[in-house]
């Protein structure tokens, strides 16, 4: 969510010896013997759309929009202030590429020929009063081991209704959260046939609430967003008759997620006031404004984490609940034109023995073409970086300009 908001992998056998990777820093796990554990699904990076990555994840305050449902599913509720019709829509499309990390994960574990994530989202939001749905799709690709290759994918599709509370100054929205894992051999190379079916596959489904407070003629911003586990079936064995003796793996039990709860405010400087409509296409002004969310995220029982996995071990994941704090600027430097993005966030660890990490967060908006299509619209390109320790994240977005 955002995101960079919803994960993908890669296999085959080779020992447990010439798995393991002779540069870890981390200490190596047991080995796993038997099918009672499970697999933690959890993004320690900032994810979500490009401008929430650049404001270094922070957004749960500041969401709007088709995009802004990644973090808080009462965004499509959330006027842009220039959008004065009776019904009005919006989309999204994004990508995201952590190839260049050597520890996408903060797992501890340093791979010099650099493992990462690939993520795309995309989203449509349609508005009528003050009502409002949309729906995202993210899908996100990570490989894993180190022998012959195993790709990890999950595909996250959300559904979320929003309503405007106009007594409130109060937007509020649900959502359901639908999601699939599967893991299967990289079938990219010369690999074909059979064995390039998924080893195995899971579905599972969450709910999410969130609200923004939008006090009218204020320049400030509130908002809140809590969201359950993902909870699905037992792991279903696509290839292998016995999921303890699965290509050489020992299949888990089950995926598990935990729950998770943000808070956040945003606050905009400006000539004019941020809440209030404006009678104009354009808000065209040099605005400052700044983000800060703190983003709680629950213990998981007996999870591990799945670059583990990959390396036949058990390596604890999310013994205790986890705390990141997050906070963003953008400033519109030239009015309808350009806008610049920084920020950071705390990565905290999620493995045992495996300490977090600072990132650093950056970004830039350019106003890239401009038409008519129900009203008159501009359209945007958006690039995005992330870096820390060991992880490189970069990211190319189209939209509207808002």
């Amino acid at each position: 969510m955002h995101g960079r908001s919803v994960l993908n992998a890669a296999l085959v056998a080779a020992g447990l010896a010439a798995a393991r990777r002779a540069h870890a820093d981390a200490p190596l796990g047991p080995p796993i013997t038997d099918r009672n554990y499970a697999i933690e699904l959890y993004d320690n990076s900032a994810l979500g759309n490009d401008a929430t990555v650049a404001m270094g994840g922070a957004a749960v305050a500041n969401a709007i929009g088709s995009s802004g449902t990644l973090v808080n599913p009462s965004a499509p509720a959330v006027r842009p202030t220039t959008d004065n019709d009776r019904w009005s829509w919006d989309y999204h499309l994004g990508y995201l590429n952590s190839s260049l990390s050597t520890d996408y994960d903060n797992n501890g574990r340093i791979n010099p020929g650099g493992s990462g994530t690939a993520v795309l989202t995309g989203g449509l939001s349609l508005r009528a009063g003050d009502w409002a749905l949309a729906a995202t799709a993210t899908v996100q690709s990570l490989q894993i081991a180190d022998a012959m290759p195993l790709t990890a994918d999950t595909q996250r599709a959300k559904v979320a209704i929003a309503h405007w509370v106009p007594a409130w100054d109060l937007a509020l929205g649900g959502a359901i959260q639908l999601a699939q894992f599967d893991l299967k051999p990289d079938c990219t190379g010369s690999g074909t046939g059979s064995g390039c079916a998924s080893l195995f596959s899971i579905n599972g489904a969450g709910l999410e609430a969130g609200a923004t407070w939008i006090p009218r003629a204020q320049r400030f911003r509130l908002g809140g967003e809590a969201a359950t586990p993902i909870a699905g079936a037992n792991v279903v064995a696509s290839t292998c008759a016995d999921p303890a003796a699965c290509e050489g793996y020992i299949l888990p039990l089950n995926i598990v997620s935990a729950w998770r709860v943000a808070a956040g405010g945003a606050y905009r400087w400006a000539p004019t006031p941020w809440n209030q409509q404006v009678k104009a296409p354009w808000r065209d002004e040099r605005a400052l404004t700044a983000v800060a969310d703190l983003v709680v995220v629950g213990s998981a029982a007996n999870a591990y984490g799945l670059e583990g996995f990959g390396q036949h071990e058990r390596q604890r994941s999310g013994v205790h609940a986890s705390y990141s704090l997050r906070g963003g600027v953008e400033y519109e430097w030239l009015p309808g034109r350009l806008r610049v993005r920084g920020g950071s966030y705390w990565e905290p660890g999620r493995y045992a023995d495996v300490s977090g990490r600072l990132h650093g967060t950056f970004g830039l908006e350019v106003r890239a073409f401009q038409f008519d299509f129900w009203g008159p619209r501009r359209g945007q390109l958006t690039l995005t970086g992330d870096v820390a320790a060991r992880y490189r994240n970069v990211g190319l977005a189209v939209g509207f300009w808002h």
